[in-house]
Formats: C-alpha cells, sequence, structure tokens
C-alpha cells in the first residue's frame, strides 16, 4: 500500500501566505520554531494611600474625643493665628506644626506716666484654651517693647499669666517683672519660656527679663492650671521715678509658641 502525500502549495502560493508575517516571525515558522509571545506592557504603579480626611470644626471646644478619633485629621479655627490642624495618635489631639504658632499680634498699645506713679496698666492680651498645651508642653513667649518718649525714669514692662478667677491685677503669676531697669534704651526684645513638667498644673519658667544677663535668670517653679483657660498679659508698671507724661512705654508686638 503506498502512502498518501499531500502535495505542498505552490510557491507563488506560499509567498502570498506570507506577505503580512512579520520577517521574525516568518524566519521562526520556517525554521519550525515556535511564535514568540508578545512582552507584556508595565502596568500602572500603585497609587499612594490617601491622606486621612481634615475635618473641620467651630472651635477647640467642639472636639471630638481622641480616644474615639485614631488618625482623624481636625482644622481648628480658633487655635493658631491663622487657624490650625491637629491630628488625634488615639490618646490626644497633637499639632500638626511643631512649633505652633498660637499669637502673634502688632498691638502698638501704649501708656505713660500720666496715669501716676506706681500704676500697672494692662495693655494686651492674649488666651490660650484649656487643654491646648499638653502635660509636655512649653510655650516660648516673646514682647518687643519701645521707649519712645524723652524721660529718663525706669520703666518696668510686665508680663503675668493668670486663670480661674485670676486676673492681671489680682491671683496672677509672674512671668516677667523686668523692675525698671530700663531707663535710656530705647527698646528691648524679652523672651520667656515655660515648660509643663508631665503635668497639667506643675510649670518651670525662665524669664530673660534682664537684657544684658544682670541677672541669673533661673528656672522658677509656678503651678500655671493648662486645664482652665490661661490668659498671658503684658502690661506696663510705672516706678516711683517715673512721673513724667515724657515716660512713655510702648507694647510694639508680641508672639506665643507652642512648643509641642
Amino acid at each position: 500500500m503506498s502512502d498518501s502525500i499531500t502535495p505542498k502549495p505552490a510557491l507563488s502560493v506560499r509567498r502570498k501566505l506570507l506577505l503580512g508575517v512579520p520577517f521574525g516571525l516568518a524566519a521562526l515558522q520556517g525554521c519550525g520554531g515556535a511564535s514568540a509571545a508578545p512582552a507584556p506592557s508595565p502596568g500602572p504603579a500603585p497609587a499612594p494611600p490617601a491622606p486621612a480626611p481634615v475635618t473641620a470644626i467651630t472651635g477647640w471646644a467642639a472636639r471630638p474625643s481622641a480616644a474615639a478619633s485614631t488618625g482623624l485629621a481636625l482644622f481648628v479655627p480658633d487655635v493658631g493665628s491663622r487657624g490650625s490642624l491637629w491630628v488625634s495618635n488615639g490618646s490626644d489631639w497633637v499639632p500638626a506644626s511643631n512649633p505652633l504658632t498660637l499669637a502673634h499680634r502688632f498691638s502698638n498699645a501704649r501708656m505713660d506716666a500720666s496715669v501716676g506713679p506706681f500704676a500697672d496698666v494692662l495693655l494686651d492680651s492674649f488666651t490660650i484654651p484649656a487643654y491646648v498645651m499638653g502635660p509636655a508642653s512649653g510655650l516660648r513667649i516673646t514682647a518687643a517693647y519701645s521707649f519712645p518718649g524723652g524721660g529718663v525714669g525706669s520703666k518696668a514692662p510686665q508680663v503675668r499669666a493668670y486663670f480661674g478667677v485670676g486676673s492681671y491685677a489680682s491671683s496672677a503669676t509672674a512671668l516677667l517683672d523686668s523692675r525698671g531697669q530700663f531707663s535710656t534704651q530705647a527698646s528691648f526684645l524679652l523672651d520667656i519660656t515655660l515648660q509643663n513638667r508631665n503635668s497639667m498644673a506643675s510649670n518651670q519658667v525662665r524669664p530673660i527679663d534682664y537684657g544684658l544677663g544682670a541677672s541669673g535668670n533661673p528656672f522658677q517653679a509656678s503651678a500655671i492650671d493648662f486645664t482652665q483657660d490661661v490668659t498671658i498679659g503684658f502690661g506696663a508698671l510705672n516706678n516711683s521715678s517715673s512721673v513724667s507724661t515724657a515716660d512713655q512705654q510702648v507694647l510694639d508686638w508680641f508672639s506665643v509658641e507652642m512648643l509641642a
């Protein structure tokens, strides 16, 4: 019995069949090789995780519980010089920026000796809402005073903190008492640091109350309770020698920063 032989297509037919086949693939097919699969194109990179949504609230007093808000971000319009962003770590609300500028104000409030000797005048103030400060937070307070009058009587800028039933005039904690050492100077930049000592009502204060470091400026223990609203008052005191209207004191500006 003879084998059945399938006749090959004519050469012209084979050329027509190969017209639309790429040369490399035709060479492989002509050599009996398998056709090569196209390389897969790389897919798009995975998108980064979306940031936590920011929730705007009406004010610090309206913040939800930190324990029930882990990872939540809040915009608080009444804390910070232009509002501030806070994030819950599961136990506390912490500011997204550190330090956080709580206040920066060009005050230009002034007084002169026309109010009489030993007059104690509140020029401006700023209130820190309760619980904005944490048990280990600190404050950096800066105040710029100038003395544009022509008098030479000693001037005494003051910075005090008060809360509860306190006021600038009574039951206040002295943060800076310049004691009237300024007489011939035209201006001064005064600085105070305050640090909570792992407690909301136990702190230490270091005033830089002598511009040239004439005093040791040691840290002083204080008991300012930051579970209540705390007001920082900036004022001026007339010593007995400041009896001329030329002995003017001006609070040019102040800033309060929190170090979380």
